[in-house]
């Protein structure tokens, strides 16, 4: 029983050798034939995926578009605005007086300050 069982592990070691070898042997194998193939056919790969994606989003994004034109989202925009200007109280609001305004308007701005700036 234990030869028999020793028998079935040398087999499956040298079965796992067997296959590390062609898997190896298979992931080089498509380079080392034509690297200008193999250049081409990611080439290709990349270019296919960029495409699939392009289109993609432009599907996606056609639909969205198309599902928010179905909804009137202008008069719930509008409605949102009126309702919300309607509770500002603009009285409470309130220019800047025009002392103010003078005040900044006069002052003059140099590359270097002169003494009365400074003041």
């Amino acid at each position: 029983m234990e030869k028999d069982n020793q028998e079935i592990i040398n087999e499956l070691k040298k079965l796992n050798k067997k296959i590390d070898q062609i898997t190896n042997n298979n992931r080089f194998f498509v380079y080392n034939t034509n690297p200008a193939k193999f250049g081409f056919f990611n080439f290709l790969g990349g270019t296919f995926h960029a495409l699939g994606t392009i289109f993609g989003t432009v599907i996606v994004a056609s639909v969205v578009v198309y599902l928010f034109s179905q909804f009137n989202i202008t008069k719930s925009i509008s409605n949102w605005i009126k309702t919300t200007l309607n509770q500002v109280d603009f009285t409470k609001i309130s220019a800047p007086e025009m002392k103010q305004i003078e005040n900044v308007e006069n002052k003059i701005i140099s590359p270097t300050p002169t003494i009365e700036q400074l003041n």
